[in-house]
């Protein structure tokens, strides 16, 4: 069953990155799938009570996270969140930030963000639209992560 989760959550991440780059959208079923495999991964490995803080630790720093980014974009770019960033990059953020204990989510969600950064770099002269597919960088760096660490074992994620 284990085994299955896993490719599950891999085949949600690989139709994230294949939409986000192509469409500039996520369907939220996707996220939803994602969110309850990815949960249910790190759910297993813990006990509940420490799940349950765990996750509400990790969804305020994204809260403060958001309304940090809510106030950049109204008085420094004078847009609204909505317009700077896409409701399925938040999204994908409440994802991440479900699915792992609270140094792993506050380590990983900012080298995601590094990557998908320096990634859009590289590409943005090849894309024809120039906002960031930040769902599917990110995603994409999270299949990488998660490819590489279920095939070689370099560390238990859920264990910090």
């Amino acid at each position: 069953m284990l085994f299955l989760l896993k490719i599950n959550c891999l085949c949600c991440l690989i139709a994230i990155i294949a939409q986000d780059f192509k469409e500039r959208k996520v369907y939220l079923l996707l996220l939803i799938i994602l969110a309850m495999g990815m949960a249910l991964l790190y759910y297993l490995k813990s006990d509940t009570l420490v799940y349950l803080s765990n996750i509400s630790i990790n969804l305020t720093v994204l809260l403060v996270l958001m309304g940090i980014l809510f106030l950049y974009s109204k008085f420094k770019l004078k847009q609204t969140l909505n317009t700077a960033l896409g409701l399925g990059d938040i999204l994908f953020f409440v994802v991440i930030a479900i699915s792992f204990p609270i140094a792993t989510f506050l380590i990983l969600f900012s080298c995601s963000l590094l990557f998908g950064l320096v990634l859009f770099l590289f590409l943005k002269p090849s894309l024809k639209d120039k906002n960031v597919p930040l769902a599917g960088l990110q995603a994409l760096f999270f299949l990488l992560i998660f490819s590489a660490n279920w095939m070689f074992h370099f560390t238990n994620l859920y264990a910090i």
